[in-house]
């Protein structure tokens, strides 16, 4: 791609910078909010009626609420740039487009699936939040570190409840193979067009290191191992079942 953009950008430089990169940041910080916001919503609307018992009904609450907190996160570095992120609190989860994700619009309907969204999508949302603790923006890697652990924590947990289901066997397995099996390629999809414009120029402007398709690959070797550790069959898909192939 080129030269590399490399320089610390903070609140009062990035007003020197080109509308180019203000434009990728925002649009980054909007779409990576707006999907922690979602992700909160799932895990109190989707996963918390079908928690088998009091301590998971606390997981999932607790886990909703660090969500929503990263949303807030972003939307503290966005209101000085100008940003007002307050009308995505009050949307339905289907109506927010900076992320649209089919993964927390899909209808759950048992709790292996909540293992697998953890699983898979949790390992996807730390990808991405890693790719911003080395960003030009300042204020945002400050941010991006404070997201990752939790992120890591979430997934962590996921792959937990994946392993009891394997453990399990039986038909707890068999669902659980199945959640893998239909969440996957919508874990994919997260991290949007392979062929991204956006993506590119984030690279360039040093907002990322990887572009969508680039992080993809190394998120699909690194959730084959962990899939394969486990002993579930990592799923195999055609690229018709992807909306971003």
């Amino acid at each position: 791609m080129g030269d590399v953009f490399s320089e610390t950008v903070n609140l009062e430089s990035v007003g020197e910078l080109p509308e180019e990169y203000h434009e990728v940041l925002t649009h980054q910080m909007l779409a990576n909010g707006e999907g922690e916001l979602s992700a909160g919503d799932t895990y109190v609307d989707s996963f918390y009626p079908l928690a088998p018992n009091a301590d998971e009904r606390y997981v999932c609450l607790k886990f909703g609420m660090e969500e929503v907190d990263h949303f807030r996160r972003f939307a503290k570095l966005l209101t000085p740039l100008g940003i007002d992120t307050s009308h995505m609190v009050n949307q339905a989860v289907a109506d927010r487009r900076y992320f649209p994700a089919e993964s927390m619009t899909t209808q759950i309907t048992v709790w292996e699936e909540r293992a697998a969204f953890s699983f898979l999508c949790e390992l996807e949302g730390h990808f991405q939040i890693k790719e911003m603790t080395t960003s030009t923006y300042g204020p945002l890697r400050v941010e991006a570190d404070a997201i990752l652990k939790e992120e890591a924590r979430h997934f962590g947990y996921g792959k937990r409840l994946m392993q009891e289901a394997y453990d399990a066997g039986g038909q707890s397995r068999d669902r659980a193979q199945k959640a893998l099996d239909k969440f996957y390629p919508m874990a994919l999809d997260m991290f949007g067009r392979p062929d991204s414009r956006r993506g590119r120029l984030a690279v360039k402007w040093g907002l990322r290191r990887h572009d969508n398709g680039e992080l993809r690959e190394l998120y699909k070797t690194a959730i084959a191992q962990h899939i394969e550790k486990i002993g579930f069959s990592v799923p195999k898909i055609d690229p018709s079942q992807l909306q971003f192939a």
